[in-house]
């Protein structure tokens, strides 16, 4: 691998955690109802509906961990459960409508958030920022489909 990809990758994994804080530290500063895990969770469910174990292994926590997490949206009414049409025995989880919309909500202010970050920069940089992200969002998109494998 040549050392200009390495450089690229470096500096993309460390952006990440940087974006990743920021967005953490917004969503504590709107006394959002969510919590970074809750959001995290409700972003996934927005993809797809999932099982408690794939958004346990999804988001790296143990089983119980999530089924508590899961447990408080469920009675605040972001995420309902269903049963699998394929097996009876196996509960999906899903976002209501009331999570759609709290979703929503926070990825407008998120996107207020950062387009303020962005007043600073000059336009070209902009378009070059924007093709850049074009780009990372065309390597990276395959991973964002619900993929058991990865």
């Amino acid at each position: 691998m040549s050392t200009e990809r390495q450089k690229i990758a470096q500096a993309v994994l460390q952006i990440i955690p940087s974006v990743m804080r920021f967005l953490t530290a917004e969503l504590r500063q709107t006394n959002s109802p969510l919590s970074p895990p809750q959001l995290g969770v409700l972003t996934l469910l927005a993809e797809d509906s999932y099982n408690l174990s794939e958004l346990a292994e999804q988001h790296g926590v143990s089983l119980p961990t999530m089924s508590s997490t899961v447990s408080k949206m469920v009675a605040a009414g972001w995420v309902q459960r269903k049963r699998s049409s394929q097996d009876r025995r196996v509960v999906m989880l899903a976002l209501t409508p009331v999570g759609q919309t709290l979703l929503e909500e926070i990825g407008q202010q998120f996107i207020g958030k950062v387009a303020e970050q962005l007043t600073a920069v000059p336009t070209d940089k902009l378009n070059e920022l924007q093709g850049g992200l074009t780009l990372l969002q065309t390597v990276f998109t395959p991973f964002t489909i619900k993929n058991k494998d990865c």
